[in-house]
């Protein structure tokens, strides 16, 4: 390897091959396969974090020679970070969480975003605070969204964090009017969720407020259905329609446009999904806005990284 060294059981990921699926009930079970332990916690947290593999895995090829040298098939080892985390979550390695919110900050791919919630998830009753303090901090909203989804996943894990969970995302919520109209749309989501009815009395406040991305999580007569406290019947249509900013309907209407050229050059042509690597240049922050993340344009999920110098990490679908 150029500037890193790993020794066994941890230098066994850089060969392990391609990840498959993003959920966690998929992973392999490293530390049985593999022997990992929590004296493998620095090393894992070192490769999750290490610049020449993610090189790699968006694509840049320039150094895989020295790879080659080192008996390492670069088409294996770009996913060596991945499984690294999933490790470091199976191993419930509270350490790793602030390394991996970098990884998360400097990342853009979807695999960050779909797969280090999980991550935090696995990790439990430790993540809580760490993600509680990183959610007024000074990271794009887009990283804060994927903070929160950490929540959902942890009671998940463990059912019994449920209502210290729920205390965390409504105080977080009581803060709406210092955070981002898309952070407290995701908080609400949580709630909603995890079926929080102890906590509509701070959702009612954010959403009077016009402090909600309603695009994200939709307007407040949906959310009072949600949880089971209201009927459709009892809104008007008015009341049920979501809100959009100005900008959120410009940015609405410059997607159906592009759908309408691109259907006019292509008949039959639909919108893709953002797994099948759909996102035009309109798709900057709207993506984010409607409950999905922004697409890398290197990023996607599927087949294997293609063979050769200076290529993707893997087919598009």
């Amino acid at each position: 390897m150029p500037n890193h060294t790993y020794e066994p059981p941890v230098a066994e990921l850089l060969r392990y091959g391609p990840c498959r699926s993003t959920n966690a009930n998929d992973w392999p079970n490293y530390g049985q396969e593999l022997g990992l332990t929590a004296d493998h916690v620095p090393a894992l947290i070192e490769m999750a974090q290490d610049d020449e593999l993610w090189a790699l895995f968006a694509g840049d090829y320039d150094r895989e020679d020295e790879f080659l040298d080192a008996d390492i098939t670069p088409d294996d080892a770009l996913w060596a970070p991945i499984h690294a985390w999933r490790s470091l979550g199976q191993l419930q390695a509270a350490e790793a969480i602030t390394p991996l919110v970098d990884v998360l900050q400097q990342r853009d791919f979807d695999w960050c975003w779909e797969e280090l919630p999980q991550v935090f998830g696995l990790i439990g009753a430790a993540a809580i605070d760490p993600i509680d303090e990183l959610i007024p901090a000074k990271i794009h909203y887009n990283n804060k969204v994927t903070l929160i989804g950490a929540f959902g996943k942890i009671v998940k894990t463990f059912p019994e964090l449920r209502d210290r969970c729920v205390e965390v995302i409504t105080r977080q919520l009581s803060n709406f009017k210092h955070h981002h109209r898309t952070v407290n749309g995701a908080l609400i989501a949580e709630l909603l969720d995890l079926k929080a009815v102890e906590s509509v009395p701070v959702m009612a406040a954010a959403y009077a407020a016009n402090k909600v991305d309603e695009m994200f999580v939709g307007p407040w007569a949906a959310a009072q259905i949600e949880l089971g406290l209201k009927q459709a019947s009892d809104f008007t249509p008015a009341e049920l329609e979501i809100r959009y900013t100005p900008a959120q309907k410009q940015r609405m209407a410059n997607v159906r446009a592009y759908l309408d050229r691109q259907k006019s050059k292509s008949p039959g042509a639909g919108l893709l999904t953002r797994r099948e690597g759909f996102e035009p240049a309109e798709f900057k922050d709207i993506a984010a806005q409607a409950g999905v993340q922004k697409l890398s344009e290197k990023a996607g999920f599927g087949g294997e990284a293609k063979s050769g110098a200076k290529k993707s990490k893997k087919k598009k679908k």
